[in-house]
């Protein structure tokens, strides 16, 4: 029966999955239930579903932005009094990048329950950490900050490794995500297999920076290819820079 009143004031089975995403993830009773709606809507959905740009998720992922941020530097900070402040940030910057935050959102599904006009499912993949960040926000309007920051530990410690991001060298493809995230830019790879002939397969890949190409790479197989894409790409970010 309490089951049954649960999903009673729900609409569709989206939203009954959304809510239950909220229960169960994220561990939350919502008061305010079309902020995750709006947190959950992708600005293609926005302009050319509803033609009201206005109501995407881009406000709310600002605001979640800020406050994954604030809630990991007190968790770091309290964690490692005795770290100093570039250690910190390098921990911090790992754990809110944005392959981190994709891995994670994908993991409570959040990537399948997107209103969105996007119809490939690696953009959808591709978004879904903007969508968590934009979730953060709707919850810190609706539950406030104390309730929002357990959430994210809560998070962090089910679908995070932080003992491994905590202790790892960042590579070349994780570090030029950190770089893009302190810009606040949109980092992607497009990645493709290509015949060399006399039966040997190499990868090429491009990294973009807002639809920019900032390196190019190839390699034996995808992962070493978009390495040495994100090892140009950083090179093109440092010189630019200098």
């Amino acid at each position: 029966m309490k089951l049954r009143l649960f999903f009673k004031r729900y609409k569709s089975d989206r939203e009954k999955a959304i809510a239950k995403l909220l229960d169960k993830s994220l561990g939350i009773r919502h008061k305010r239930f079309e902020l995750y709606l709006m947190a959950l809507r992708h600005k293609s959905a926005a302009r050319n579903i509803y033609n009201k740009p206005g109501i995407s998720n881009e406000r709310l992922e600002f605001l979640g932005d800020a406050i994954l941020d604030a809630s990991v530097a007190d968790y770091l900070y309290v964690k490692y009094p005795r770290k100093e402040e570039g250690e910190l940030t390098k921990i911090k910057s790992r754990i809110v990048s944005r392959s981190n935050l994709n891995s994670m959102a994908n993991a409570i599904g959040i990537h399948k329950l997107l209103e969105t006009d996007l119809q490939a499912t690696h953009s959808r993949e591709s978004i879904a950490g903007n969508a968590l960040e934009a979730l953060l926000g709707a919850m810190y309007l609706d539950i406030g900050y104390e309730k929002t920051h357990h959430s994210i530990l809560r998070l962090l410690d089910k679908y995070a490794d932080l003992r491994k991001l905590e202790a790892q060298e960042a590579d070349f493809k994780s570090r030029l995500y950190e770089e893009a995230h302190k810009l606040k830019t949109e980092l992607r790879f497009s990645t493709v297999e290509c015949d060399e002939g006399r039966g040997k397969k190499q990868f090429k890949s491009q990294a973009f920076i807002d639809q920019k190409l900032i390196g190019q790479g190839r390699g034996s197989s995808k992962k070493k290819a978009e390495q040495a894409a994100a090892k140009k790409g950083l090179h093109k970010l440092n010189g630019d820079r200098k």
